[in-house]
C-alpha cells in the first residue's frame, strides 16, 4: 500500500492507498470520522496530488471519487428544466441500471423497470400507457439490499417494440438516498470494470 496524505478543512491525515483506479480510491487510516459524505478532499504524496471527493465514510476507510465525477452531478433540479428536443447538441453521461421498483400515485402503483439514470434524472419502462406526462410521482428503487424514494416528474416518452420508454427528471431526493445511489453507482462501475 502506498502512503498518501488527505488535506481536509485545514486539517492532514495520513492513510494509505487499498485501492486506487481511475474513478474510485480507497484509502484506509484511523481518524475517518471527521469526513462527510460529499466533501472536497485533496489527496497528495510526492508523487500527485488529486482533488476528490467522500463518497462513503466507515470507521477506518474511506471511499473516494474524483471531484469532477458526473455522480456527483446527478441531483434534485426543480429549477432546471431540459428541453429533450431543443438541447439534442447537449450530451451527458449516463449510467445504465438493471433495477426495479415503482412509481406510487395517490392508490395506483405501478411497477417498473429502471435502466438508466443521468444528471438529468431516470430512465424507466413500463409496457403500457399508465404513466402520466408533467405528473410528479413517488418512486421507490431497489439498489441492492438497499431502497431509494425519489419523487420524479415524467417529462417524455419514447414508444418502443415491446415497451415504452419514460425520462423522469428528480424532483426532490434526500440527501442519505442519494449518497446510496451514487454509491451503488460506483460500485457498480467498479464491478464491471474488474469483470
Amino acid at each position: 500500500m502506498k502512503d498518501m496524505q488527505l488535506l481536509h478543512k485545514g486539517k492532514v491525515y495520513q492513510g494509505q492507498v487499498c485501492y486506487e483506479g481511475s474513478d474510485l480510491m480507497e484509502v484506509s487510516f484511523d481518524e475517518s470520522s471527521a469526513f462527510e459524505s460529499g466533501e472536497s478532499v485533496i489527496c497528495f504524496n510526492f508523487q500527485e496530488r488529486i482533488q476528490m471527493r467522500v463518497l462513503q465514510v466507515s470507521k477506518t476507510k474511506l471511499i473516494l471519487v474524483p471531484a469532477d465525477s458526473e455522480i456527483f452531478k446527478i441531483e434534485a433540479q426543480p429549477g432546471k428544466h431540459y428541453d429533450m428536443y431543443r438541447d439534442e447538441d447537449k450530451t451527458f453521461a449516463s449510467f445504465k441500471l438493471n433495477m426495479f421498483g415503482t412509481l406510487n400515485d395517490d392508490f395506483k402503483i405501478f411497477p417498473v423497470r429502471y435502466c438508466s439514470v443521468s444528471r438529468l434524472g431516470f430512465g424507466f419502462e413500463v409496457n403500457d400507457f399508465t404513466v402520466k406526462m408533467n405528473h410528479v410521482y413517488d418512486s421507490m428503487i431497489i439498489c441492492e439490499e438497499e431502497t431509494i424514494h425519489p419523487r420524479l416528474v415524467v417529462r417524455y416518452a419514447h414508444i418502443r417494440e415491446h415497451t415504452i420508454r419514460y425520462g423522469a427528471e428528480i424532483h426532490s431526493i434526500s440527501s442519505s438516498d442519494l449518497n446510496k445511489l451514487r454509491y451503488y453507482l460506483v460500485a457498480q462501475q467498479f464491478l464491471e470494470n474488474s469483470v
